[in-house]
């Protein structure tokens, strides 16, 4: 028996750095959607230790890997060691933004409380991601979250689903600490109440999405030329374009999926994909 699960890929429609924390880590606000690209990861029971594999050589199957944090983590909450053998079959690119890392070491973790007839609720599953990586926490929400705190803070809203996403990666990454490094710079203290208060999610997603994202102008420091990924978009028909997260990965809102699939002959020298909103079914 075994437990297969899809992980799906997220993007930040925005993302906004409020301050420092006193942790050292960005304070963030970010709306986070699901969308249907996914990696798929299966689950078995197993009588002891972690067994990990993958079909990205690029993915590391030792202590540093999500899923692998997770499992130690888990072991840690129950305070016993549980067996588990896990495959993880990649379609989400590392170092893109997209959030798989993150998503993967969420999956593993229901997987793994489903082979063993584990109870864990949505908020402990939350403790247990956030421990693994800011990001986990939000692929145990519904899907479209408002996401805080420097990641374990995750609100559903309702935000508008009724668009269609590409998603353009050019071939290199980005290291994600190195680029909040950047971004932190002259950042200091806590956000202030104006900076925290209420957003009207009730806009639409070209609204939401103009608030841009505070880790796109270091990343274009960096990699100046990513600036025509964005033009790109525009001139495929996207309403508004992007980066997600901290990159590489950009992406346009096109009005449906079938405009979002023509726009892909725009970027035939780069990794690219149309997909959708996705709702996220995590228990």
């Amino acid at each position: 028996m075994s437990v297969i699960l899809k992980a799906p890929a997220k993007i930040n429609i925005f993302l906004d750095i409020l301050g420092v924390r006193p942790d050292g880590y960005a304070e963030i606000r970010s709306l986070m959607q699901a969308v249907s690209l996914f990696d798929i990861v299966r689950v078995e029971r197993a009588e002891s230790g972690l067994t990990l594999s993958c079909n990205d050589s690029a993915v590391p199957l030792d202590g540093s890997n999500t899923v692998a944090k997770a499992w130690a983590l888990l072991c840690s909450v129950l305070n016993k060691e549980i067996g588990a053998v896990i495959d993880i079959r990649k379609d989400i690119p590392l170092q893109s933004g997209l959030g798989g890392g993150s998503s993967d070491a969420a999956a593993a973790l229901i997987g793994m409380a489903r082979e063993w007839g584990i109870h864990l609720p949505r908020e402990v599953l939350s403790r247990i991601g956030a421990a693994v990586g800011s990001d986990v926490p939000f692929f145990f929400g519904s899907g479209t979250s408002e996401v805080g705190g420097r990641g374990e803070i995750v609100r559903d809203v309702p935000a508008d689903r009724d668009y269609a996403i590409l998603l353009v990666k050019p071939a290199y990454g980005m290291d994600t600490a190195k680029l909040y490094s950047m971004a932190k710079k002259g950042l200091t203290g806590a956000p202030s109440k104006t900076n925290i208060q209420s957003l009207d999610y009730s806009v639409g997603i070209e609204d939401l999405a103009a608030r841009g994202n505070a880790l796109e102008q270091p990343f274009l420091e960096l990699h100046p030329e990513a600036a025509e990924i964005k033009e790109r978009l525009v001139r495929a028909g996207a309403s508004i374009a992007a980066m997600s997260g901290s990159g590489a990965s950009f992406f346009g809102i096109f009005e449906d999926i079938f405009a979002a699939r023509a726009a892909r002959g725009f970027f035939e020298d780069m990794w690219c994909v149309a997909v959708e909103p996705v709702g996220i079914q995590a228990s």
